[in-house]
This record gives C-alpha cells, sequence and structure tokens, in this order.
C-alpha cells in the first residue's frame, strides 16, 4: 500500500461518502503557511536556519448511516525550502475507518489505514532528511452469526500490509484469522473468548524473519451512566520456525490490556490505558492518532513526525497512559502522562552510540507527558498552548534522550471561512550522547480557508 494507492483510497472514500446517504460530513481547511526554523538540521555545533512555504490541506469526514460507518481524518503538506537546505517534498498523515455493512446483521467489511510520518532513524534528531512515509492498511470481512438469545458468534479474516518509504524491512503482508463467542450478560455488560492466529511475511527474507503470531484472551466491556471500561487477559505466543535471522527465537506472555473511560462531567473526560502484550510496530501504528487538534476542531491542525521504531521485531510492550481532557464552551485543557517500554528479547540489536543504523531493534524505555490548552479570547480569537516532554532511555546503549517542546499559538476568524493562525515553537534535546544535543526556534504564520 503505497503513498498514492492511500490517495487513492482516500478518493474513494470521500466519493462513497457523497453518495451515500445524508449522514455524511465533510469538513476541509486549506491553508498556506510560511515557516521560519533557525536550526533545521538539528545541529548542535553548526545549525542552519532555512524558510518554508507550506501549502497544506486537511479534512475530516464522518459517516453514520446503516450501511456505512466511516471516520477519517488527516493532513496533506507540500514543503519548499527555500534556501534549499533539503530537498522540497510532499507528506501525508491519515486516520481512516470504514465499515460496510453488506448483509445487515451478517456480514461486515472494514477497512483500516494508517498514513504517516516516522523516523528513519530513531537514535539521531527529528529534520526533514530523517522522515519518511509509512502506511498500514487492513480489510477484511466480519461474519457475525446468533447462537442464541444472548450469545454471537464473529469469523474475522483480516489482510494487513505495511510499507515504508526508507526502512524496508518493515514492509510486510499479513494474514490474520480470529473467532469469537460473545454473550450478553445485560443491556450494558458482555463477555466474549476470542481466538486470533496471524501470519508476518516480510518482504525483505534476509534482515526480517517472518513469524505467527497466536493470542488467546477473555474480554469484557462494561457501560455504566458515566464509566465505559473494556479488559483484556489471556496469553500470546510467538513461532518463528526456522529462520536465518540472528536471535529469531520463539517468546510467549501473558496479555493483559485494559482500557477505562470516566465521564466524570459532560465536559469532563479522565482515561486510562494499560497493555502488556506482545506487539509490533505495524499492530501499534493501527492504534496511533496522527495528531492532536488544537480546539474541539477534528481536523488536524499540523502534520508531525511520530516515534515509532519502523522495524520488523516484535517486542514485549507494557504501556501506561493516563489522560484527563474538559471542553468547556470558552476553553479547551488535556493532559496525557505517558509510560512505556518495549523489550525486544533477542532480537534486540546492540549498536555503537553513533550509530547510523535505521529501524534498529533497540529496547527502550520512555516516559513523559504531553498538555494543551485553547481559550476563546473573543468570539473569534483563541489563544492556546501545546506543551511535551519526554525523557527516552536505551539502557543497550547507556544512553538517555531528554527532549521538551512548547508551542504558543494564536488563531483569528475573519469571516465564517477565512483565518489565520499564527505559532511560536521551542524545542529542546538534551543527549547524553555527544553532538546529539539541540535547540530549534520556530515562527510559523498560515492563512486558511476552511469549510
Amino acid at each position: 500500500m503505497t503513498f498514492r494507492a492511500a490517495h487513492a483510497w482516500v478518493l474513494c472514500l470521500l466519493s462513497t461518502l457523497g453518495s451515500s446517504a445524508h449522514g455524511a460530513r465533510v469538513d476541509y481547511t486549506i491553508g498556506l503557511g510560511v515557516e521560519h526554523n533557525d536550526n533545521i538540521n538539528l545541529s548542535e555545533n553548526a545549525p542552519a536556519g532555512d524558510t518554508i512555504i507550506e501549502p497544506t490541506l486537511a479534512f475530516a469526514v464522518t459517516e453514520s448511516g446503516s450501511t456505512i460507518q466511516a471516520n477519517a481524518s488527516g493532513i496533506l503538506q507540500y514543503r519548499d525550502f527555500l534556501q534549499g537546505r533539503f530537498g522540497d517534498d510532499f507528506l501525508g498523515q491519515l486516520n481512516a475507518r470504514l465499515n460496510w455493512s453488506a448483509i445487515p446483521g451478517w456480514l461486515d467489511f472494514g477497512v483500516e489505514d494508517y498514513l504517516g510520518v516516522q523516523p528513519i532513524n530513531n537514535l539521531t534528531p527529528d529534520t526533514p532528511g530523517n522522515q519518511q512515509q509509512t502506511n498500514v492498511f487492513a480489510a477484511g470481512p466480519t461474519l457475525n452469526i446468533r447462537l442464541g438469545p444472548t450469545v454471537r458468534g464473529q469469523a474475522q479474516l483480516l489482510y494487513t500490509n505495511s510499507y515504508a518509504d526508507e526502512t524496508k524491512q518493515f514492509n510486510s503482508d499479513r494474514a490474520s484469522v480470529a473467532l469469537r463467542a460473545i454473550k450478553d450478560l445485560d443491556s450494558g455488560t458482555t463477555l466474549a473468548a476470542n481466538v486470533l492466529g496471524e501470519r508476518i511475511s516480510f518482504r525483505d527474507s534476509q534482515a526480517a524473519a517472518d513469524y505467527n503470531r497466536y493470542s488467546a484472551f477473555g474480554r469484557y466491556t462494561r457501560k455504566w451512566a458515566r464509566f465505559d471500561l473494556v479488559a483484556d487477559a489471556g496469553y500470546s505466543w510467538i513461532k518463528y520456525g526456522t529462520s536465518n535471522v540472528t536471535g529469531a527465537t520463539d517468546r510467549d506472555a501473558a496479555l493483559a490490556r485494559a482500557n477505562l473511560d470516566w465521564h466524570v462531567t459532560d465536559r469532563s473526560t479522565f482515561t486510562v490505558d494499560l497493555a502488556h502484550q506482545l506487539s509490533d510496530a505495524a499492530s501499534g501504528l493501527l492504534l496511533t492518532t496522527a495528531s492532536v487538534p488544537d480546539t474541539v476542531n477534528p481536523i488536524p491542525a499540523q502534520l508531525s513526525t511520530g516515534s515509532a521504531t519502523t522495524t520488523s521485531a516484535a517486542y514485549l510492550e507494557n504501556r501506561i497512559d493516563v489522560g484527563y481532557s474538559y471542553r468547556g464552551v470558552r476553553g479547551l485543557f488535556m493532559v496525557a502522562p505517558y509510560y512505556r517500554k518495549l523489550d525486544y528479547g533477542s532480537l534486540s540489536v546492540v549498536a555503537p552510540a553513533d550509530s547510523s543504523v535505521g529501524g534498529a531493534a533497540i529496547s527502550q524505555t520512555a516516559h513523559g507527558a504531553t498538555a494543551s490548552a485553547a481559550w476563546l479570547l473573543r468570539p473569534l480569537l483563541t489563544i492556546g498552548v501545546i506543551a511535551s516532554g519526554e525523557n527516552l532511555r536505551y539502557d543497550q546503549l547507556s544512553r538517555s534522550d531528554k527532549t521538551w517542546n512548547l508551542q504558543a499559538f494564536l488563531r483569528q476568524q475573519f469571516t465564517r471561512h477565512w483565518s489565520w493562525r499564527g505559532s511560536l515553537t521551542r524545542y529542546e534535546r538534551d543527549s547524553t550522547v555527544a553532538g546529539q544535543s539541540a535547540d530549534q526556534n520556530i515562527v510559523f504564520v498560515e492563512l486558511t480557508y476552511s469549510r
């Protein structure tokens, strides 16, 4: 699923929604921005500035009809570097999900797509030369069977493709089957038994080992008046079989996941997301949110680089995400601390501290937080701030990177469709590796037309 194919899929989605029933909603923003970056190469000793012209198209699509249920949001951007520090580039992000009820109550067909920008090498700074387009696409049918008044069965087939422009060992084809038995305990409570099997085949057989992944777990779902809970408990296995890739050994681990949403009030929500599971980069990207808007508008505000290690290797993930959000009449506030630990086991690569190898499977531990706030000063004038900080540690390299990012923005609405946005951003990176620390200041102004 290449970048061009992803664009074609988006156009297909939009045309499908446009011709479907009356529930479809399409919103978009067309912008022309100018950015000046005083250290675009993020160099510790030889910073170089550049000015960038950035035309963008951002959109959000929703459909909640009886036959089609879909939501998609994304942003496409062209970058013209006026001083020529880097080559001009065209990048995009997309989060899209679509479900087609082919035979209502019996057969559904689902499609998911995540198109994003990820680093080529996580050990070097986030510069335009260290960015690549990645895509994870999944599609397949789900057969629903009514086994009794309160018991349902599901059988799902799924094809998944992962692709990266530069890190070729990330490119894979996956086929999976899932069987589920679901018991309705009451109107808001279900209990389910799940069995999943997946075959992962990589395009580069010399750099990546094919494997099978199996999971068996129970799921408990409960909806209260203000609480939503989903909890999984079970076990997972990874079987490599015969492989010529060094370190490709079978793994197994307990599977435990939980997600809790507490709607404290009509405007306040508290969330907790926990996971202990065997996973991989492609599976994780399907769950990633492309960008965080700075207001309640679902259209992405900006294109950003993710933090995924685009490698073929599976890892044991331990993750805790906590979030609180408040959406008022005039203001928005969000804070989300997190902790994650990725253990690649015997596939972990012990690379030198100055390694330039992209997609290296290096075990890592990170903790940090993101926060944002926006306030409506006047009916057409919004001010806000977005902040993040992270401490990332590579134990095998005796390396630690601390990063901070702070952005203040101002947006004014001229008319119903026209507005402008300006922002100031300060970025700092402090690394224990010589030459990897840097700081950066960005000034950005954009004129936008919104529908």
